[in-house]
């Protein structure tokens, strides 16, 4: 049997593992920079592609600062274009727009009329007036020029005689005259002066007003409306309905104009709304929309607005939602009454005019 023995020093043994725990610390200290290394360079790459990405941003960016550089440059031609456009379109509308109100203009005048002057204004907030003076050999020539003007056919309205006086012309009697008028369109900006009570000497229909010189009152009448032939009752002066158009409802706008004395003196529109609220707030389905005080031409007026349900005669007494609104006004000793009635489905749309009527209120 062999008998070994180690003859190595114990410091031998302290070197060799001394020498492998280096090689391990070396080991590592490689691997790690190695990862350290590949950890750098794809971070290097990525900040390449960022700083990359980011050119290529500030080059769209440049792009687009240029692409919207031109439209503000495109814009602003475009504006100046529209300009003159609307420009040469101005005044291909006055080439086309006087040769018509001319022509048509001279297929009013009658004969036994000859003119001296025709000139036009355009008043503040649009609507052209054209005054006309002349003479007439005879009154009714002037009364025929004027009916020619306000025919319904025609392009004009609210022909209205400023004054005429008589004038020796050739040894006879004849009539200086100036009147006014203005064309639909015109008309449909801003109506004409409304005639007054002292214009006329008794009540009736004069142009587009009615004019009642019993209650010095007179209101406008638009294009569009005409005074009804409904029989009047109790203290209505005046009733005027919506012209009728194919495919519209079955009920009739309606705005009549009522008057009457007052017992109490120095009453308020209020107190005499409230008078006649005890009347209508019985009727069927009332419901009251609103209220409110104003004032129409200097007089204070109190504003009623209502919803009820009338029976239509004409469709076998089937009930109508009705809408109504009633300006109620006192002068003196008389209280005025202006009602504006439609169906509710097509109140809406005639509700400007029921304000052109009812604010045309006149008295004197």
């Amino acid at each position: 049997m062999l008998i070994e023995m180690n003859l190595l020093p114990e410091s031998y043994y302290k070197a060799r593992r001394l020498k492998r725990l280096i090689a391990l610390i070396v080991l590592f200290v490689v691997v790690a920079a190695s990862a350290l290394t590949g950890l750098y360079v794809v971070m290097l790459a990525q900040i390449l592609d960022v700083n990359n990405r980011i050119k290529d941003i500030e080059v769209k960016q440049s792009e687009f600062a240029q692409i919207l550089n031109e439209m503000d440059n495109i814009k602003k031609t475009n504006a100046s274009v529209t300009g003159y456009l609307s420009a040469i379109n101005e005044l291909k509308d006055k080439q086309v727009f006087w040769p018509i109100v001319l022509d048509n203009f001279n297929k009013t005048v009658p004969d036994n009329v000859w003119l001296n002057s025709f000139t036009n204004k355009t008043e503040t907030g649009g609507g052209r007036i054209y005054t006309v003076t002349g003479i007439g050999l005879f009154k009714e020539s002037v009364a025929d020029f004027i009916a020619n003007i306000n025919n319904p056919s025609s392009i004009f309205r609210n022909a209205f005689l400023i004054n005429m006086s008589e004038a020796e012309v050739g040894g006879r009697i004849s009539y200086n005259f100036v009147l006014s008028f203005q064309t639909v369109e015109d008309s449909r900006i801003k109506p004409a002066r409304q005639m007054n009570v002292s214009d006329v000497s008794k009540t009736g229909v004069y142009g587009n007003n009615y004019i009642n010189k019993e209650y010095n009152c007179s209101i406008f009448i638009p294009d569009g409306w005409r005074i009804s032939n409904m029989s009047l009752s109790g203290n209505v002066l005046v009733a005027m309905e919506k012209e009728k158009k194919e495919g519209v409802g079955k009920y009739t706008p309606l705005v009549t104009v009522s008057a009457q004395k007052l017992l109490k003196a120095s009453i308020t529109p209020k107190e005499f709304q409230e008078f006649y609220q005890k009347k209508f707030s019985i009727w069927q389905s009332y419901e009251k929309l609103g209220e409110k005080e104003f004032t129409i031409g200097g007089e204070k007026v109190y504003d009623l607005e209502y919803f009820w349900k009338v029976k239509a005669k004409q469709d076998n007494n089937k009930l109508v939602p009705l809408i109504q609104r009633q300006i109620f006004c006192v002068k003196g000793d008389t209280g005025f009454i202006i009602t504006c009635s439609d169906s509710e489905d097509s109140y809406k749309s005639n509700k400007e005019e029921f304000s052109i009527i009812f604010n045309s209120l006149k008295l004197q």
